[in-house]
């Protein structure tokens, strides 16, 4: 029984090396794994004060998800199922590299999909560049967003409950058909009711989420209590709700938008001066401290870049143009709708996008 101090964890991640292999002279990029040794912190629930309390009636019983402030940080509890069956078998999971597992820690991991490969010690060649000590700093980071509570529960730091609405529903989100979600400390990024879970009870994952939030589905919960038919939402504590659905829709854009056009780039023959401009859409730390109004003027600047792109290279971008126009789209509809400001007055679509809009059916 350990109530306070740290517990030892290994969180695995994957890094990019770029290097040309002795006797060639083209580059090669491939995905190599690692281990990152962290210190999980330990708690007593006692020092932990209620924030909000979910309860939904589930298939056999009443459930109940109490969400704790700590540090002026909320923390949202892990609910053990198949096959996280207690915390040993998380942190076996986050070893192991389990999707899911790294997820919950708001953990980035863009190597999904990948090829992942052991790194041989008897590599010999001349390494060109690396994201190793980038994605190394990130797995140490994850570490601070779970901790121990009482020796055996398991919390992961999280954002505000938020209303997700069925995408069979035209107009503004409606509380009465709407799911429960976490909103995450990820930039744009949110995760389900149970951290741990790739689709919880509600069958919402992490994907539908966030594609949620691009289309503009999302709703702070806004009010002590709310009344559903299967969700009933308190506030325990005595800070109010500050979710900006706007803001984390626009978030939640670029950050989608940073890997549909990062994933073009190693297939295509890009101008260096085109490679170059890329960076200003596949780095989304950028825009952490940065306002609602700014990370929408990146939007917009991503609109001009497609539309200049050189002749034949448009159409590997096409589906991030069309992301980021059903996003705009949908904010300004919202905008209208509740008869407020746009982040995106007093700029205007030009019309060859307001077409394309169009026929997106927005």
């Amino acid at each position: 029984m350990n109530p306070t101090g740290v517990f030892s964890a290994n969180i695995f991640f994957a890094y990019q090396l770029s290097y040309i292999p002795r006797g060639y002279r083209k580059v090669r990029t491939r995905w190599y794994s690692a281990i990152e040794k962290v210190s999980i912190r330990s708690v007593s629930k006692t020092i932990m004060k209620p924030a909000f309390r979910i309860e939904r009636q589930g298939a056999t019983a009443r459930l109940c998800t109490e969400i704790y402030r700590l540090d002026d940080e909320l923390w949202w509890p892990v609910v053990f199922r198949p096959p996280f069956w207690n915390k040993q078998f998380l942190f076996n999971a986050l070893e192991a590299g389990v999707l899911a597992a790294l997820q919950a820690l708001s953990l980035d991991v863009p190597w999904e999909g990948e090829v992942i490969e052991e790194f041989d010690p008897l590599f010999v060649g001349r390494v060109v560049g690396s994201t190793e000590q980038r994605m190394q700093t990130m797995a140490a980071g994850a570490a601070k967003n779970l901790i121990v509570v009482d020796g055996e529960h398991l919390f992961v730091r999280g954002g505000e409950p938020i209303w997700i609405t069925s995408r069979d529903l035209q107009g503004a989100p409606s509380h009465l058909f709407g799911e429960i979600s976490n909103s995450g400390v990820a930039f744009g990024a949110a995760l389900p009711l149970n951290p741990i879970s790739s689709a919880d009870e509600t069958g919402l994952t992490i994907s539908d989420i966030n594609a949620a939030a691009i289309a503009g589905r999302t709703d702070g919960i806004g009010r002590p209590t709310a009344r559903h038919p299967i969700y009933d939402i308190r506030i325990l504590d005595d800070c109010p709700p500050k979710f900006d659905p706007i803001d984390f829709q626009i978030r939640a854009c670029l950050r989608e938008l940073s890997r549909r056009v990062e994933r073009p780039l190693n297939r295509l023959k890009l101008s260096q001066e085109v490679l170059r401009s890329t960076a200003i859409f596949t780095d989304v730390n950028q825009y952490i401290d940065h306002t609602t109004t700014e990370c929408a003027a990146t939007l917009r600047v991503f609109l001009n870049w497609y539309r200049y792109l050189p002749l034949g290279q448009g159409y590997e971008f096409r589906a991030a143009y069309d992301l980021v126009l059903t996003c705009i789209g949908a904010i300004e509809a919202r905008c209208r709708r509740e008869g407020i400001k746009s982040p995106f007055e007093p700029w205007r679509l030009e019309p060859a996008d307001e077409e394309a809009l169009v026929l997106l059916g927005q």
